[in-house]
């Protein structure tokens, strides 16, 4: 039976959330073409992790060793190359994160398997694998389909799928053997230097007001300010209003910044980047104001807006009182 391999992310002591929406793609490509779902985890000390992915999938293949306590891609990418050799299964699949993005690119030269990177779908048919990712920042999603190939290497973006629940039955946990290292290594690893908090925690407000790009100038920041106070809300950016330095990281939302969950988000002036998107994927009601109707954040938005953001501001701050 062909396989599908889920590769384990976790950092300091914990699973991200990103390798339980590979679990669920894992599911719908068990469902629609039979593809046999293993999760692979690899470190020192993840037996427990091993075990907690038992609970999601039928099969779990644990590699420890002192040597694979941080992530380096020389070691990851040896245990890998060699499950791959004697798996050899189907489709691997990998978050895109720094890891995924470090790990699969290069092993994809070194193992001699196809790659497609940053996908938002990824399915089988009768073609074989085929893949649909997002360019032209979102204005356009484009489907793929590899050539024949004995393995092919995934990672996918964070957001594209839901995080999937526990089977309702405990899978086998197999320790795989760890092979033999080249040493010295390359690479040391140093440690992860944490973003400052900042003064304001925009993970804790129920209620985000966030602008973007459209603000235009800094001068137009104490407008969106004084209506998130009117509104009871946190004021929250994108990427761009902290590049300018017109609001500081801590009240940045996406990848790069803070993963948000309130019970309502409001962007303002904000095209809907992915890196912004996968901050939020978490939000209640999500309502998005934007003067491009084609805007990638309508396709995400609950409700949408099609707007000169000041004249939503205007109103909301007329409705709200004085």
């Amino acid at each position: 039976m062909a396989k599908v391999f889920v590769v384990v992310e976790h950092r300091q002591g914990l699973i991200r959330d990103a390798t339980f929406e590979l679990v669920s793609l894992a599911r719908e490509l068990q469902s629609a073409s039979g593809l046999e779902p293993t999760a692979v985890v690899i470190g020192h000390g993840v037996r427990g992790f091993a075990g907690t992915l038992s609970k999601y999938l039928p099969r779990t293949f644990a590699v420890e060793n002192e040597a694979l306590a941080d992530f380096r891609y020389e070691t990851y990418a040896a245990v890998l190359k060699d499950i791959l050799e004697r798996e050899t299964p189907l489709v691997t699949l990998c978050p895109q994160s720094a890891f995924g993005m470090e790990l699969f690119p290069r092993l994809s030269v070194e193992s001699q398997r196809p790659c497609a990177t940053d996908c938002i779908k990824v399915e089988m048919d009768g073609a074989g694998l085929s893949v649909v990712r997002s360019i032209y920042n979102g204005k356009i999603l484009s489907r793929s389909t590899f050539a024949p190939s004995g393995g092919y290497l995934v990672t996918v973006r964070s957001g594209s799928y839901a995080p999937a629940t526990e089977a309702g039955s405990a899978g086998a946990v197999e320790e795989f053997p760890c092979p033999p290292f080249k040493t010295p290594f390359r690479t040391e690893f140093l440690g992860y230097r944490e973003a400052a908090a900042g003064a304001v925690d925009i993970s804790q407000s129920p209620f985000l007001v966030s602008i973007g790009r459209g603000i235009k100038d800094v001068e137009n920041i104490p407008k969106a300010q004084e209506l998130a106070d009117r509104l009871g809300a946190v004021l929250s950016c994108s990427r761009p209003v902290v590049d300018k330095k017109w609001l500081g990281k801590e009240r940045q939302v996406g990848t790069s910044g803070r993963t948000v969950k309130p019970k309502v988000y409001l962007a303002l002036g904000i095209s809907g980047a992915f890196q912004h998107l996968a901050g939020i994927k978490g939000s209640g009601v999500f309502i998005a104001v934007n003067r491009d109707a084609k805007a990638p954040i309508f396709r995400a938005a609950d409700y949408g807006v099609v707007e000169d953001m000041f004249k939503i501001i205007d109103a909301l701050k007329e409705q709200s009182g004085s």
